[in-house]
């Protein structure tokens, strides 16, 4: 089986450190960065199979940034934001994700999700 791959798009580096531990402890392979651009050049770096796009990005849009990389992969794409409004929940979901979550979140619910969307049915501990 190949290696989980995971690239992780946000700016605050806490959430952006929270979301490696969690992804890596879900098996992923994880690269992250801290701007919409740099997220779109490294996405041709590897084959991902999980991409978190966060919606406040300093640089560009998230949603354009979702829509973007939606035209260069099938990987799975959620967007994880502090925005709660149906309005962007529904603009994400149409530029091309595939999950759009809020923050906060709780670090085992999304170990949970992660699990779910990737086929690992391990006990979330």
């Amino acid at each position: 089986m190949a290696p989980k791959n995971a690239l992780v798009i946000e700016d605050d580096d806490d959430i952006r450190r929270l979301l490696e531990v969690v992804l890596e402890q879900s098996g992923f392979e994880v690269e992250s960065v801290a701007t919409g651009e740099l997220g779109i050049e490294q996405l041709p770096a590897a084959e991902r199979s999980l991409i978190t796009v966060d919606l406040g990005l300093p640089d560009v849009n998230g949603i354009d940034v979702v829509a973007r990389i939606r035209q260069q992969t099938t990987a799975t794409i959620a967007v994880i934001s502090a925005r709660s409004s149906q309005k962007d929940r529904e603009a994400s979901l149409g530029a091309g994700a595939d999950a759009f979550l809020t923050k906060p979140f709780r670090p085992r619910e999304l170990k949970q999700w992660v699990n779910d969307i990737s086929g690992d049915s391990e006990a979330v501990g």
